[in-house]
């Protein structure tokens, strides 16, 4: 009966060391994936990695005002002689990364990304960590507002005007520019090109102008924690966010205990001396430590691939925004995974002690023996 027991308790004991080789890396990247989200300190690191020295503002801003075009020219449009409307979305629709990226430099410095990135974070954490509602977010927008409509504004004009090419043919018999009549607002920015028959400051103004109608409407404090809220279904969204969120860092503290705990199981059940001890726990730690380093090295490529299955068809993967994106998370995910490199090297060289500590006293104790 006692080595049936013994024979059930070895048994349980390898069951324990099987699911310890795969918990011991799963637990890891959980953790490190709770140190990631929940610090203050590497979000705001990553954010300004991602967003101020990148071009993922540009290639989203092309994105964006790609999708919502049309929109967008709904709200911002002005009557014209004839009840004509000067829309927009022709403007934009022309604008590609290089000319967003002007945009970011002269308008979207990097004191007003990292002055949003600062009141974004400390707004989220301090909702995590109080009994408030929703997170209070509010963008300081009167920076941006003061350089769209100073000099910066127009330099952003000019470049843009500058990288226009110059009418066809066509587009000059479609305008019907003729020397001494006014500028064809209108068709000037459906058709997005230099115009020959007037001066190029002339045309220049035009576009200036349509800067002004987007300045002008323009907020000078933008309520993120509203935009957000509005489109949600009553207030119990943010509360369910933030108890899920606790839930979520609560658990990543303790998910050590699992592996943990199954060192225990196993120092129970199946280890009765010494020299077991260092083959029972020492081989499991082995192989869970050498899955997880061999993860921690090769996280980016097996990333890149997951993540470029699941992206949204509406994204272009030649675009730089799908690029910059990928990109962007990549470097969100090591900082999880390069953590994963030293603890999986550390428990690797502690199994390796204990499975060489343990062959040694099992050798030792058969020359005793003999």
């Amino acid at each position: 009966m006692k080595t049936f027991l013994n024979a059930i308790m070895k048994l349980l004991a390898l069951l324990a060391a099987g699911v310890l080789i795969a918990a011991l890396p799963l637990s890891l990247i959980y953790h490190n994936t709770g140190e990631a989200l929940f610090s203050p300190e590497v979000i705001r690191q990553v954010s300004r990695t991602v967003i101020v020295e990148s071009d993922l503002v540009p290639g989203a801003l092309e994105f964006i005002t790609n999708q919502r075009a049309e929109e967008i020219s709904q709200g911002i449009e002005e009557e014209q002689e004839g009840e004509q409307q000067l829309n927009l979305f022709y403007l934009i629709e022309g604008m590609e990364v290089e000319d967003w990226r002007n945009v970011r430099k002269e308008l979207l410095t990097e004191e007003i990304l990292s002055s949003w990135i600062g009141s974004t974070i400390s707004g989220l954490f301090e909702w995590l960590n109080s009994d408030q509602q929703v997170p209070g977010i509010r963008w300081d927008m009167r920076p941006v507002i003061d350089r769209m409509s100073g000099p910066p504004g127009k330099r952003v004009v000019t470049t843009f005007y500058n990288s226009l090419p110059d009418c066809t043919d066509l587009q000059m018999e479609e305008m019907q520019t003729e020397p001494g009549e006014p500028l064809p607002k209108v068709e000037m920015v459906e058709n997005l090109c230099k115009l020959s028959t007037f001066p190029h400051q002339e045309q220049i103004t035009v576009y200036q102008e349509i800067m002004g109608l987007a300045t002008e409407r323009i907020p000078p404090s933008y309520n993120l924690t509203s935009t957000l809220v509005n489109q949600e279904e009553g207030m119990s969204t943010p509360l369910a966010a933030k108890r899920d969120l606790r839930e979520f860092r609560r658990s990543t503290d303790l998910v050590l205990l699992i592996p943990l705990g199954l060192l225990f199981l196993i120092l129970v059940l199946g280890v009765r001396s010494l020299a077991e001890l260092g083959q029972w726990w020492g081989i499991p730690l082995v192989a869970g430590s050498l899955i997880a380093f061999l993860t921690a090295l090769l996280f980016r490529p097996l990333w890149t691939g997951l993540l470029s299955e699941r992206m949204p068809e509406a994204i272009p993967a030649t675009s730089v925004f799908y690029h910059e994106l990928i990109s962007a998370s990549a470097r969100l995910v090591s900082e999880i995974f390069n953590p994963l490199r030293w603890q999986s090297f550390l428990i690797l060289l502690i199994g390796i002690g204990l499975t060489v500590a343990g062959f040694a006293l099992r050798l030792g104790g058969m020359g005793k023996s003999e």
